[in-house]
């Protein structure tokens, strides 16, 4: 029979080794599709070569060289994100609102009434959201082959109840969902019974924000230099929640798995850009981004919750059986590379193209403040993840004080071939109008990102093969869309 060990909270302050989550969340972090200002986000975000624009603080330095007034910008906005999710040939689906505060800041210019030599210089304090994590996923389906205790059962036969897993297995064994074999030497065995109603539900909070510190340089209106410094702020919130039921009539009701992991981070990096205008209406446009730094705090809680059919409920005072902890490391993401392109035509509009060069394989996870080995997560991203080309186009048509705006971008997956998200591509369309005098402006952005993505959930043996092990993986089409207005003063 099972020996009654007592519930306790078990907190982990050092860890030994890293584990392959933190190889998943150095892409989280790294990633970004900022929103901006409404105007660069309906063109596409083509702005390396464009300019006059807020957008020009966390894209290319250089474009706050163009500015001639000081302006001040708002851009508030809303989000929505939709997640359809197929899992063992079901459908699911899910939805989540947002606010948004995409950008804001002062841009302050100096002319120097010449038109040889300096002929101006701006300087712009600016706060830029740079990544929106809000979103809410669904998955279900009956499975058949395995369940999800199977995966925390695999490899423990022998393996004292006290030494099992804080965050998995011991869950399930003071839960009753894993039971130690009657006369055995540490065998398990579990009353979950095949098939089972399989639900998950993962909710996703937070955002990645930067606080600019830019200046830019307009030398004889021909030649843009800039440069800016960059405060970044990271948080993020995920819940998951791993539900099963009971469709096979055996002892158990069900069990709720759920994991949460609140991460706070900061971060700094620095920019430096160039612009040139080759002609009266074409300019090129270059900026490098180096790393990012990142000082991450998580903290994490695991726990679970079962129900018998005979009424029974193990669980703490808290109604739940968990284990808790908290880990610190440094992340240094990728260097970027941005070249642009735009034609003024008269003052009918403008098209510009921009080309973003990123390479992910390039990010690093360090210790902090303990050590632990992190070069075998630094050699995984090495393989997992490779090189970029973003490519991103938008045009702009006006009509006296009126204006029209389309774009796009496209995104390639940064996994590497041979990797489950291969084919993880992002896909972009973008749209606005503006109306703008000589001392206001306001502008509405809409954006619509595409993406497809596999999302692993777990592995263990088929219960109908037992020498198979077999992934569990779910297919998620993503929606995301973003609503934004930027209202400016000029003086």
């Amino acid at each position: 029979m099972k020996r009654l060990i007592s519930l306790v909270s078990i907190t982990l302050v050092f860890i030994v080794t890293s584990q392959a989550q933190y190889v998943g969340d150095a892409i989280r972090y790294s990633q970004n599709f900022p929103t901006l200002t409404a105007r660069s986000m309906s063109m596409g975000g083509a702005f390396t070569s464009l300019g006059g624009d807020l957008s020009s603080a966390y894209l290319n330095p250089a474009g706050l060289g163009l500015y001639r007034k000081s302006e001040f910008v708002f851009s508030p906005g809303l989000g929505y994100n939709k997640t359809n999710a197929t899992y063992q040939g079901r459908e699911g689906e899910d939805f989540k609102y947002q606010f948004i505060m995409s950008n804001t800041g002062y841009v302050g210019t100096y002319n120097s009434s010449r038109d040889k030599g300096l002929v101006s210089a701006s300087y712009a304090i600016a706060y830029n959201r740079l990544n929106n994590f809000n979103n809410m996923t669904y998955m279900r389906g009956d499975n058949n082959q395995t369940s999800l205790v199977d995966n925390f059962m695999t490899g423990i036969d022998g393996v004292d109840p006290e030494y099992l897993d804080a965050f998995t297995s011991r869950l399930a064994f003071d839960a009753y969902i894993i039971d130690t074999v009657p006369g055995s030497a540490f065998e398990y065995q579990t009353p979950v019974l095949l098939p089972v109603d399989q639900r998950r539900k993962i909710d996703t909070r937070g955002g990645t924000g930067e606080y600019s510190f830019s200046f830019g340089l307009n030398f004889s209106n021909v030649w843009y230099v800039g440069m800016g410094l960059g405060i970044y702020q990271l948080r993020y919130e995920q819940t998951m929640t791993h539900t099963e039921y009971d469709i096979a009539a055996s002892e158990y009701d069900n069990f709720h798995y759920t994991e949460k992991l609140d991460v706070e981070g900061s971060g700094v990096s620095f920019k430096m850009g160039t612009m040139v205008r080759l002609f009266n209406v074409v300019r090129i446009g270059a900026s490098l981004h180096l790393p990012t730094y990142y000082r991450i705090d998580e903290n994490y809680m695991n726990s679970m919750y079962s129900e018998f059919d005979n009424g029974f409920i193990p669980s703490d005072d808290n109604g739940r059986i968990y284990a808790e902890g908290s880990f610190k490391y440094k992340l240094q993401t990728p260097l970027k590379l941005l070249g642009g392109a735009s034609v003024q035509i008269g003052k009918i509009g403008l098209f510009a193209v921009d080309v973003e060069y990123v390479d992910y394989s390039g990010m690093r996870l360090r210790e902090r403040d303990e050590y632990v080995d992190f070069d075998g997560d630094n050699q995984e991203i090495k393989d997992a993840y490779r090189s970029v080309l973003n490519i991103k186009a938008g045009g702009e048509l006006r009509f006296d004080n009126l204006s029209v705006r389309v774009g796009g971008g496209y995104y390639p997956s940064p996994f590497s071939s041979w990797e489950l998200n291969k084919d993880a591509s992002y896909g972009e369309i973008t749209a606005g109008l503006g109306y703008r005098t000589n001392h206001f402006f306001f502008d509405f952005g809409l954006s619509t990102l595409l993406h497809k993505e596999k999302y692993y959930l777990y592995s263990a043996y088929d219960f109908n093969n037992p020498s198979e092990m077999v992934d569990h993986i779910s297919d998620l089409n993503q929606h995301k869309f973003r609503f934004i207005a930027s209202m400016g003063f000029r003086f």
